[in-house]
């Protein structure tokens, strides 16, 4: 027999600590009731090309400073060209020709020079401060901030960070998310304690329920382990149910098993589970860093799908119209935000690629996203351009991420700065503000 003691260190405290993510006893998230509105945020880690993914085709000196890599202006007899997005200066790449449905249901804008304007060009750098809210390393997350400032009925899964197993910087504070790659597999087995088909009498976790039922000392260490396990072990039930008997109702599509295929699955089922998720982080990763080889050498050189760089663009929107479909009616619900540290530069390098630069673009679907192109630049003329090289800021991410929250979470307008440290002056864009 193992004291309660030695079991505890043996077993919990270990899974619950990975799953906080931070030190000392957890708060539980405050959030939403059901049928709230939730914040999905997509990183594209590695500084993806926003000239790339959505071309300035109706620029001439777009094709001056890339003579390789642009996109022809939109032909409906060549699939290696832009597709039309009904703005005469913008196009859509042409991988991303799923997410041409939710363009056309007029649910989905871009927004194509947003950046963290004091930022720099490391990938690590602007990450995390983009993460933190602000120039700091050492403040929480600022989702998890903003679950901090919002009140609301407490969830174990009321934040979430889906799809994988660390826990995104914006998702890092004193408030617990659990991190979790997929509904089929969060859960917590021993072989000592398991009887039934696939451990269906799973005695770890009833111990484990019964032990937190125990009186400890309020400030010491077992009172800490005990509020993350209670956290761990109610996720795991609501997700594991949640994915019980799912079916994806996507008219024949299916999620794809990467990063943003696990997460936005999850996603759907909690939500049509009616957990009360308000924000969830996950990635989107494909290679974005694109130092080389951005255009393939065959005839198809902007959507030969042996490209790895084209075949998982065109993956991950599959897996966004997949998830579109799948929530139904409910994505009024849902604003889905992509996002990534920085562009690339404007001028094309001697690699038939980009290197790091500023502005990018970020793009969102769902809920009072107003459909259509966001600010924007006039020209690619040198003279306009960050250092003469990068795509300059015209939508301050701090202002994007906030319009977000107040317009479709319903934050007050005067935590912008709590949620943005030193942010004192919020843009309002009207870039989510449609009315069903």
């Amino acid at each position: 027999m193992t004291t309660r003691r030695e079991f505890l260190k043996s077993s919990a405290l270990a899974a619950a600590a990975s799953m906080a993510g931070v030190a000392g006893a957890p708060q539980f998230a405050f959030g939403q009731t059901t049928g709230g509105k939730t914040f999905i945020k997509v990183f594209m880690r590695g500084g993806a090309d926003g000239l790339h993914l959505f071309p300035a085709y109706g620029d001439p000196i777009y094709y001056q400073h890339r003579p390789n890599i642009a996109i022809e202006a939109p032909s409906d007899s060549d699939a290696n060209t832009a597709l039309d997005i009904g703005d005469s200066y913008r196009g859509m790449n042409p991988n991303l020709e799923p997410m041409m449905e939710i363009w056309d249901a007029g649910r989905m804008m871009v927004a194509p020079a947003t950046a963290l304007e004091e930022g720099n060009r490391s990938h690590f750098d602007n990450q995390r401060w983009i993460g933190t809210g602000a120039q700091n390393n050492l403040i929480d997350g600022y989702l998890n901030r903003y679950i901090q400032l919002t009140g609301g009925a407490s969830d174990p899964l009321t934040g979430a960070v889906l799809g994988k197993t660390s826990i995104s910087t914006e998702a890092r504070g004193s408030v617990v998310f659990p991190a979790v790659l997929t509904g089929d597999s969060f859960s917590l087995e021993n072989n000592d304690f398991c009887s039934g088909t696939g451990c269906a009498d799973n005695q770890l976790t009833e111990l484990m329920r019964e032990i937190s039922s125990h009186p400890v000392v309020e400030d010491g260490l077992e009172a800490s382990v005990r509020d993350n396990q209670l956290v761990m072990l109610d996720s795991i039930a609501q997700i594991q149910a949640a994915n019980t008997n799912y079916e994806t109702n996507a008219g024949g599509l299916e999620y794809s098993n990467t990063d943003l295929g696990r997460g936005l699955k999850l996603a759907a089922q909690l939500l049509k589970a009616d957990v009360p998720l308000e924000v969830a982080a996950m990635d989107w990763n494909i290679g974005w860093d694109t130092h080389s080889n951005q255009i393939s050498s065959s005839a198809d050189r902007f959507t030969d799908q042996s490209l790895n760089y084209h075949s998982r663009m065109r993956t991950g929107a599959t897996d966004f119209l997949t998830f579109y479909r799948d929530m139904g009616t409910a994505i009024d619900n849902v604003v889905v935000m992509v996002c990534t540290e920085f562009g690339r530069t404007v001028i094309e390098n001697g690699s038939q690629g980009t290197d790091h630069g500023h502005g990018s673009t970020w793009f969102a679907f769902g809920g009072p996203t107003v459909s259509g192109v966001g600010p924007d630049i006039t020209t690619l003329d040198t003279s306009e351009l960050r250092n003469n090289r990068f795509v300059p800021t015209r939508t301050q991410f701090k202002d994007i991420v906030a319009e977000v929250m107040i317009r479709h979470m319903g934050m007050n307008p005067t935590l912008v700065s709590q949620v943005f440290p030193g942010h004192t002056t919020f843009t309002d864009h009207n870039l989510f503000n449609r009315i069903s």
